[in-house]
């Protein structure tokens, strides 16, 4: 899904969450990261194979591909819905930030919210909803993705003060996933190699992949690919480098081993990638 923010007030407006269904053969499959704020009342999910009620003061994130339905609602339920694609998220959460929110949806995507917290979480959601619509803000942009910037820095903040978060002892896995996210953002275009990152870091490619699996949830070969995408993306939108001096400015041997990359993991072509960026 190209870029896409949508600010809802409550199921029968988010096309992701307006049928219940009862099936497990009829399983969702969000084309965004949906965040779930609960008002009132209460509803009962199952995101990726397990049951969660969402109720009063409690949140809930479904990830992007994440299987989900919801079979029942209560009379009164009232939530907050924010969903961004991939996209979004990959413009907006930066750095250690990502491997939180990831670790949030793939991990524990429900957690509980102080009421004060739900009543600053529901007011930038009013704030998001009134930019949204505004016409005339050269600024409005920006603004939004500031505001989804706070959201996702608050939902990773509850995470990781509730007490098994809290009280962890090994910061140490914590810290060698933060340092590879950086070594990414700062190298993605001198290597997509998991080797040369545990080199920087001085371990082993082999104790690398195996503490961003259990730190993200995520192998690290995923993440270099998703950098790679968000450069990739970056650099056609840019217009200023032909396809194929950004195949090479990539790593790439050929202009087609980078294409052939984009596909897989896009479905398109990086032609028809910016083709889609010029039309906006």
């Amino acid at each position: 899904m190209d870029d896409y923010i949508g600010i809802y007030d409550n199921f029968s407006e988010e096309p992701n969450c307006n049928k219940p269904v009862s099936s497990i053969d009829k399983y969702y499959f969000s084309k965004t990261i949906i965040i779930l704020m609960c008002l009132e009342g209460s509803a009962r999910f199952n995101v990726h194979f397990k049951d969660y009620i969402l109720s009063k003061n409690t949140f809930l994130v479904i990830g992007a591909g994440t299987p989900f339905f919801y079979t029942e609602k209560s009379h009164g339920l009232k939530v907050r819905i924010v969903a961004v694609s991939n996209s979004i998220f990959d413009k907006v959460a930066q750095g250690l930030i990502r491997i939180y929110f990831h670790r949030l949806m793939i991990q524990r995507p429900l957690h509980s919210i102080s009421q004060a917290k739900m009543d600053m979480c529901s007011s930038i959601h009013s704030y998001l909803k009134g930019f949204i619509t505004e016409e005339d803000n050269y600024f409005k942009m920006q603004i939004i993705k500031n505001y989804l910037n706070i959201l996702f820095y608050e939902a990773c903040n509850i995470m990781l003060h509730e007490p098994e978060n809290a009280s962890r002892k090994d910061k140490h896995k914590e810290e060698i996933a933060s340092r590879f996210i950086h070594l990414m953002e700062q190298n993605i275009r001198t290597s997509r190699k998991v080797e040369y990152y545990a080199s920087q870091m001085n371990i082993t490619p082999k104790y690398l992949s195996a503490i961003i699996k259990e730190a993200t949830g995520r192998s690290a070969s995923a993440w270099i690919d998703d950098y790679t995408l968000m450069e990739a993306r970056q650099m056609l939108r840019s217009g200023g480098m032909t396809i194929q001096q950004i195949s090479y400015d990539l790593g790439f041997a050929t202009p087609s081993h980078f294409s052939k990359f984009i596909k897989d993991h896009t479905g398109h072509t990086p032609k028809e990638i910016r083709a889609k960026i010029e039309d906006l």
